[in-house]
């Protein structure tokens, strides 16, 4: 199962835990590439933030690596999740 997961800076989080936690953060994104649940990660082009590619068994499998990224274990970070399936409508438009 592909998840896209949107996260964003809250306003109230604290430049100073942001980085006291960045080590952890960045060391439990490896260790997602390394397992295999971490597609892709982007910066936002917008605003302070980041939007990840899993990949995953199950939807909870995502949301659970999710929870236990140091930043959002936290609460510094704003949270949106996009389950996704695949596109079926291919057909439909090739058969018109």
């Amino acid at each position: 199962m592909k998840t896209l997961v949107i996260l964003t800076r809250r306003a109230d989080g604290a430049a100073e835990e942001f980085t006291r936690l960045a080590k952890p953060e960045v060391s439990h994104v490896w260790k997602g590439f390394a397992d295999g649940i971490v597609r892709a990660v982007h910066g936002l082009a917008d605003s302070p933030g980041a939007a990840f590619e899993l990949e995953s068994d199950t939807f909870e499998e995502a949301r659970e690596y999710i929870e236990a990224l140091p930043y959002v274990k936290e609460n510094l970070l704003h949270v949106q999740y996009c389950a996704l399936k695949p596109f079926s409508d291919y057909e439909r438009l090739v058969s018109a």
